[in-house]
């Protein structure tokens, strides 16, 4: 029998064991309240989850650390004098203006990019752009100097956060937080807005009311140790918080924590690991405040200690019957695809994990394994903001108990507890680390060839090449049988190539400091060399970015070369 088809005869003789009306009461009684990070109702969510968790046998520690939190509380739109009707709010991290707001011309610029701002007498003016409200709208709004910003959402209208800086920020990045008001207005309302822009110059007074601050919010991380005394672990993680009521987000997330860590719990002689469990807040209003602290509290222990990230947002919808990309990382994915199909007898598509939904541990170089699968399968107007993926209900007063489809949760919640079994139970942790050197080589030559003669990245790419040939060796050595010790060596082997290779893959900045809420690319670093060749040779922009070059360069090559170091040092004490 092979691992794979071991270990789906496990799963599967766990799944009649989650329980949908269980799912539903554990979301009933967190969605009774409104989660808005620090507040009252929130904690009251944490308790709840903490003594549920404790009567399943886990060891629970809360901590309360100091965040950044923005909560929207109102805002305001007339033109020409006169209100706007409809539904307009603000968001988390936008200004607050007074009572007297900021006036100014209306101007269009789409989707509010760089290009989009090109050209356009903007500076002074209140820009209008299509879309959800976010953080990539920031930057282009404040470099074109706009003086605030109403975003035109396609129906409803969703509460958002704008703030790029991910967690706390600090002295180097606090100016990043945005200066200027951010509203949105509901699509009907702004198709009015836009006709008006066409009809002849506008003036539009924006008012914001936000209440932005250091507030203590909590952080739940509930233990289960191991029969085996081991010290590393699996991290389960999902938020709290919530806007409204979040039946959907996040509440039906913490009921398929819940249950897959009570089915765990009651066959806590199969774990070979251990699984902590954590509940985040600021999620939603600090923009991953709690898990980016402790990511900061715990580097040391995350590193030495956590095998994988499992995240679950969002499951259990109605009308969640899409099997959507896999949000992972390339050296997780095989494993997950092989056990999907053994379980569904699908194709699990993957998709490269995005920057977003509590990531705080890329610096850290814990593989991230994907916890949502199934989403709503048709687009329609209502959803054209949310490329298909939530219901039109998402961060909304809408997301209530009847948005979820009891059998939809069980269904998500039970390859939840696959994904984190799987890491769990192992001899040898299910992590091919030829992908994730698949992906880096591919993404390296791509940026060799756009570069061209202005930047050479040849050495690297022999680097990567080497380190290729050290991972087919350890993926073959993997698949022949191995003593415990053996197991114990290879394990850390995989471990330590994550730890190195994580990093130069999906963060700018490294190990210790968070990127910005953004998109990120395969070697995100590397990238200005792509378009180094648009900036002129003696310029100073030119010589800044071969500097910044040259040291990514050299992380990179560090990284390549130590983990072909670190296989070759393996195969060698356990050939």
């Amino acid at each position: 029998m092979s691992d794979v088809t071991a270990l789906k005869t496990a799963v599967e003789k766990l799944f009649p064991e989650v329980s949908a009306e269980r799912l539903m009461e554990y979301t009933g009684t967190i969605a009774q309240w409104e989660r808005l990070s620090g507040s009252g109702d929130e904690r009251r969510a944490f308790d709840y989850a903490e003594e549920t968790l404790r009567g399943f046998g886990f060891e629970t520690a809360r901590h309360n650390p100091l965040c950044y939190v923005s909560l929207p509380i109102a805002a305001s739109l007339t033109i020409d004098g006169n209100a706007t009707g409809g539904h307009t709010i603000t968001h988390s991290f936008s200004t607050s203006t007074g009572p007297d707001g900021v006036t100014g011309e209306l101007v269009y610029v789409g989707r509010g990019t760089d290009a989009e701002y090109a050209g356009k007498d903007v500076r002074g003016k209140i820009a209008v752009t299509d879309g959800l409200a976010g953080p990539a709208k920031v930057g282009p709004a404040e470099r074109a100097g706009v003086i605030g910003m109403i975003n035109v959402n396609a129906f409803e209208v969703h509460d958002m956060i704008v703030s790029p800086v991910w967690g706390n920020p600090n002295p180097q990045n606090i100016d990043n937080l945005p200066t200027i008001p951010h509203i949105s207005v509901d699509g009907e309302t702004g198709q009015r807005i836009k006709e008006q822009i066409e009809q002849g110059a506008t003036e539009a007074r924006v008012v914001t009311e936000v209440d932005t601050g250091w507030r203590p919010l909590p952080v739940l991380v509930a233990k289960l140790d191991a029969p085996t005394g081991a010290d590393d672990y699996v991290l389960l993680s999902g938020h709290i918080d919530s806007w409204y009521y979040g039946a959907m987000d996040n509440g039906s997330a913490n009921a398929a924590m819940i249950e897959s860590a009570r089915v765990l719990a009651a066959h806590r002689d199969l774990l070979r690991r251990g699984v902590h469990v954590a509940f985040w807040s600021g999620h939603s209003h600090g923009r991953y405040a709690t898990s980016a602290w402790y990511a900061d509290a715990f580097w040391q222990e995350l590193h030495d200690q956590c095998v994988a990230h499992v995240n679950i947002d969002s499951p259990g919808a109605v009308g969640a019957t899409k099997l959507m990309p896999i949000g992972g990382m390339a050296e997780t994915y095989p494993a997950s695809r092989d056990l999907f199909q053994q379980l569904y007898g699908e194709a699990l598509p993957y998709q490269r994990i995005g920057r977003g939904g509590d990531q705080s541990f890329w610096g850290v170089g814990i593989p991230s394994v994907g916890g949502d699968i199934f989403r709503q399968a048709d687009v329609d107007e209502r959803r054209k903001d949310l490329s298909g993926v939530f219901g039109w209900w998402w961060h909304t007063p809408d997301d209530t108990m009847d948005k979820l489809d009891p059998d939809n949760l069980q269904r998500d919640a039970c390859v939840l507890l696959a994904a984190v079994y799987q890491y769990a139970t192992a001899t040898l942790l299910p992590i091919t680390q030829s992908a994730a050197v698949d992906e880096i080589r591919t993404a390296l030559n791509d940026i060799a060839t756009a570069a061209s003669n202005t930047f050479d990245l040849s050495s690297a790419q022999r680097d990567v090449d080497a380190l290729r040939r050290a991972t087919e060796a350890l993926d073959a050595r993997a698949q022949q049988p191995v003593t415990a010790e053996q197991a114990e060596q290879i394990n850390r082997c995989q471990m330590h190539i994550s730890r190195l290779l994580i990093p130069v893959n999906y963060t700018q900045n490294g190990q210790f400091v968070q990127d910005p809420a953004l998109g990120s690319p395969a070697l995100p670093g590397l990238r200005p060399a792509a378009t180094l060749s648009n900036l002129p040779e003696q310029s100073d922009e030119r010589q800044l970015a071969l500097t910044s070059l040259r040291r990514e360069l050299n992380r990179l090559r560090f990284s390549l070369n130590e983990a072909r170091r670190t296989i070759e040092a393996t195969l060698a004490i356990i050939s």
